[in-house]
C-alpha cells in the first residue's frame, strides 16, 4: 500500500517511522539507563540501611535483649522495606519483622552475604560483628515497587517528550517533504503537462541549488534540446511540404511546358501530334473528314531583325489571340515552330466550308498589329491538306500540309494552297539542293556573273556588282532565290561568301592591272556573314592574300540585316569603314529603315531597289518614292545606285534628278570576268 501513495506521503511516513525508531531505540536506552541507575541506587541504599541495622543491633544481640532487638528492627526507616529477620549464631530466628503482619515470612534458602535481587525483591544478608565470628544474622527484604512506580514515572516522561519530539518531527517532516517533494512534483507536473498538450516550451522552476535542482536544471535542459529538435523536425517538415509542394508544382508545370508553348500559351507540336492522332481516330471511327492547316507568316524574319526579337514575340502572341477568336471548341490551334501554327478542325462537311474557314484566316491579317508602339503589317502562308484524302497518318499528313505551306510561300505568299502530291517532289529538291551544295565549290559549280554600274553623266563603265550562280550539273542553272536561303539555312553561307569575296577581288585586280584604276567591284553580305564578330580581320585577310585595294571594295547590306541590332550594326559598320571598306544598303526602300537610324550608320551608298524603278516614269508614287531617296541622300552626301534600269526614260528621269550610277539590262545583263573585260574596254574606246 505503500507504494501507491503520493511521494509527499511517502517522505512524511519515512521521516516519522525513522524518528520514532531513533526515539524509541533512544528512549529504550534511557529507560534502561535510568532503571538500572534507580535499581543500584535502591540496592546501595538498602545495603547501608542493612549494615547500619546489623551494627544496631550487634550490641542487643550480645546480650540477648529481645526488646531492644525488636524496636530497633521495628522502627527501620525503609519505605520499601517489607520484612527483617535477626538469626542468632546458631541461624536460629531471634526476632522478626514484617509490615504485613498477616503473612508468613519466607526467607530464602542458601543466601550469600550481601544483597541478591530477583523479579520483585532485594534480599540483603548481612553477618552481625565479624565475617569470620558472626554474633548473629541480618535478613531484610525490599520491596521493587519504588522501583517500577519511578520507571512508570519516568515511561509516562519520556512517552509524553516522545509524543511532543513526533509532533514536531511531523510538522518538520511536512515541511522537509515540501522542500524535497515540491521539485519533484514540479517535475512530474511539467512532464505530465507537456505530455498531454506537446508544448516544448514549458519549463519546470528550480527552487534549490542542489541535487534536485540540478535534476530540474537537466530536465530542463533536456526540454530546451526537444525544443530544439522539435523546431528543426518543423522547419524540416516545413521544408518538406514547401518542397514536395514546389516538386509538385514543378511537376504540373513541366507537364505544362511538355505540352504547351511557353509563349503563346498554345499546344506545342507534341500536343498538337496527340490530338491529331485523336483526331484521326475519331475521324476513322465516324467516317469523317479532318483538315489540317499550316500556318506560316511571311516575313517574320525581317520583322525580328529590323525592329528586334521582343517585338517578334508579342508578334507571335497577338497572331495567336486572335486566331483563338475563330477557333471552335472541338478544333485545335498550336504552335508547332517559331512562326509556324497549326490549326486541326474535325469533322469537315464539304470542301467549300473548309475554304471560307481558310480565308477567315487569311483575312485576320488584313488589321495591322499594334505592337509596342509599332504598327506592323504580316501575312500568313497557309497549306491545307484532308483526311483522309492526302494521308492516312500523322507524319503523312503533318508533312503534306508543310509542303503545301511552302507552295503557297512560293507563289507569292499571302495565300493558301491545297495539298497536291508533287509537292512533296519539290521538297525532296530542296534536300538533294542542300546536300549537293557542299560539294559544289570542290566541283567548280559555283561561278560569279558581272553586272556593270554606269556612271548616269558619262555613261562610263564605273565598276561591276559580282553575282553568284550555280550550275548544277544535273539540274542546270540554279536561281539565287532558291540555292542561297539553303546556304543560310545550311551554315554554308560564311564559306560561299569568303569564296566569292576572294574571286571578286581577283577579277577587280585584273582590271586594275590592265589599267582601269578606277574600277571598284561589290560584294553582297547575308545577314549571317554580318554577324560575324571577325567579319573585318577576315575580309582583309582576303584582300591581303589577293593584294586588293580596300578603297575599291563595295560592301553591299541590306535593310533588314543592319536594322536587326542597330547598335551592332553601327559597331560593326565602324568597323568595316575605318578598314578603308565602302558600305551601300543595297535593295533600300524596301525594308523597315527609319532616318533616325539611318543617319547613325557609316554609310557612303544607297541602292534602290527595282520596283521603285520600273515604274518610276510612270507611277506617281514610285516616281515619290525614288525622289525623296534622292533627296534624302543628296542631304546625307550619299551617293545613288538605281538598280533595274531597262530603258532609256528612266535613265534619263534619274539623270536628271541626280542618281550618280545605275546598273540593269539597259546596259547590260550579268556577265563573265572574260565579256566583263571586254565589255570595259569598249566602253574605254567609246569614251576616249
Amino acid at each position: 500500500m505503500l507504494f501507491r501513495f503520493s511521494i509527499k506521503l511517502k517522505l512524511i511516513w519515512i521521516i516519522l517511522l525513522v524518528s520514532l525508531l531513533s526515539i524509541g531505540i533512544g528512549f529504550t536506552l534511557v529507560g534502561f539507563e535510568q532503571h538500572s541507575t534507580i535499581k543500584k541506587k535502591l540496592i546501595e541504599s538498602s545495603l547501608i540501611h542493612g549494615r547500619l541495622l546489623a551494627l544496631n543491633t550487634e550490641v542487643p544481640l550480645t546480650f540477648d535483649d529481645y526488646e531492644a532487638v525488636s524496636d530497633i528492627i521495628s522502627r527501620v526507616e525503609m519505605a520499601s522495606l517489607e520484612e527483617v529477620v535477626i538469626y542468632d549464631s546458631e541461624k536460629q530466628v531471634f526476632a522478626q519483622f514484617d509490615r504485613d503482619e498477616n503473612n508468613t515470612i519466607d526467607v530464602p534458602k542458601n543466601l550469600e552475604f550481601g544483597a541478591t535481587v530477583d523479579a520483585k525483591w532485594i534480599h540483603l544478608y548481612l553477618p552481625i560483628g565479624t565475617e569470620e565470628k558472626p554474633l548473629g544474622f541480618a535478613y531484610l527484604k525490599i520491596s521493587l515497587e519504588p522501583l517500577a512506580d519511578q520507571n512508570m514515572r519516568a515511561a509516562a516522561f519520556l512517552t509524553t517528550i516522545a509524543l511532543l519530539i513526533m509532533i514536531f518531527v511531523y510538522l518538520l517532516a511536512h515541511r522537509l517533504q515540501a522542500y524535497i517533494s515540491r521539485p519533484i512534483l514540479e517535475l512530474a507536473y511539467v512532464a505530465k503537462e507537456i505530455s498531454s498538450t506537446k508544448d516544448y516550451s514549458i519549463r519546470a522552476k528550480v527552487y534549490h541549488d542542489d541535487e534536485i535542482g540540478s535534476l530540474t536544471q537537466t530536465f530542463n535542459e533536456m526540454l530546451d534540446a526537444v525544443s530544439e529538435r522539435e523546431r528543426e523536425r518543423d522547419e524540416a517538415e516545413m521544408a518538406l511540404t514547401e518542397s514536395k509542394g514546389r516538386l509538385e508544382s514543378a511537376v504540373k508545370e513541366l507537364q505544362y511546358l511538355a505540352n504547351y508553348d511557353s509563349l503563346t500559351q498554345l499546344p506545342n507540336r507534341d500536343l498538337c501530334v496527340d490530338r491529331l492522332r485523336s483526331a484521326l481516330l475519331r475521324a476513322s471511327r465516324n467516317k469523317s473528314k479532318v483538315a489540317l492547316l499550316m500556318l506560316d507568316l511571311d516575313h517574320f524574319k525581317d520583322v525580328n531583325d529590323s525592329l528586334g526579337h521582343v517585338v517578334g514575340d508579342e508578334l507571335l502572341k497577338a497572331v495567336a489571340r486572335r486566331l483563338h477568336t475563330i477557333i471552335k471548341e472541338t478544333d485545335t490551334l498550336a504552335r508547332v515552330g517559331g512562326d509556324e501554327f497549326v490549326v486541326i478542325i474535325e469533322n469537315v462537311v464539304d470542301n467549300y466550308k473548309l475554304l471560307k474557314s481558310v480565308k477567315h484566316v487569311t483575312e485576320l491579317f488584313n488589321l495591322h498589329f499594334d505592337l509596342e508602339g509599332c504598327m506592323v503589317h504580316t501575312a500568313v502562308s497557309v497549306g491545307i491538306c484532308i483526311y483522309p484524302n492526302d494521308g492516312l497518318d500523322v507524319n503523312t499528313l503533318m508533312k503534306n500540309a508543310d509542303a503545301a505551306m511552302y507552295k503557297a510561300k512560293e507563289v507569292g505568299r499571302n495565300t493558301f494552297q491545297f495539298y497536291e502530291p508533287e509537292m512533296n517532289a519539290q521538297i525532296l529538291r530542296r534536300i538533294n539542293l542542300s546536300n549537293d551544295l557542299r560539294a559544289a565549290i570542290e566541283r567548280k559549280e559555283l561561278n560569279l556573273v558581272f553586272q556593270p554600274k554606269y556612271n548616269t553623266k558619262s555613261r562610263k563603265v564605273v565598276g561591276a556588282e559580282a553575282l553568284l550562280r550555280w550550275n548544277h550539273p544535273v539540274i542546270g542553272n540554279i536561281s539565287p532565290i532558291e540555292f542561297i536561303p539553303i546556304a543560310e539555312n545550311t551554315g554554308l553561307i560564311n564559306r560561299i561568301g569568303l569564296w566569292v569575296l576572294k574571286k571578286a577581288c581577283v577579277t577587280a585586280k585584273r582590271f586594275h592591272s590592265l589599267g582601269f584604276k578606277d574600277f571598284s567591284i561589290a560584294v553582297n553580305l547575308s545577314a549571317i556573314q554580318f554577324k560575324q564578330v571577325n567579319l573585318p580581320e577576315m575580309i582583309i585577310d582576303v584582300i591581303n592574300e589577293v593584294d586588293y585595294p580596300p578603297s575599291k571594295l563595295d560592301l553591299e547590306l541590306t535593310e533588314s540585316v543592319i536594322m536587326s541590332d542597330v547598335d551592332s550594326s553601327v559597331k560593326m559598320l565602324s568597323r568595316l569603314k575605318s578598314k578603308g571598306f565602302s558600305i551601300a544598303i543595297d535593295d533600300f526602300g524596301t525594308g523597315y529603315s527609319s532616318l533616325s537610324y539611318l543617319k547613325r550608320f557609316p554609310l557612303d551608298a544607297l541602292k534602290i531597289d527595282r520596283t521603285f524603278i520600273d515604274d518610276v516614269t510612270t507611277n506617281e508614287d514610285d516616281n515619290a518614292i525614288t525622289l525623296a531617296i534622292l533627296s534624302m541622300a543628296k542631304a546625307l552626301r550619299l551617293k545613288v545606285v538605281a538598280e533595274g534600269v531597262e530603258n532609256e526614260e528612266q535613265l534619263h528621269f534619274l539623270a536628271k534628278h541626280n542618281c550618280g550610277e545605275v546598273q540593269g539590262f539597259f546596259f547590260s545583263p550579268g556577265v563573265n570576268d572574260m565579256a566583263l573585260g571586254q565589255l570595259i574596254e569598249e566602253n574605254l574606246a567609246v569614251h576616249q
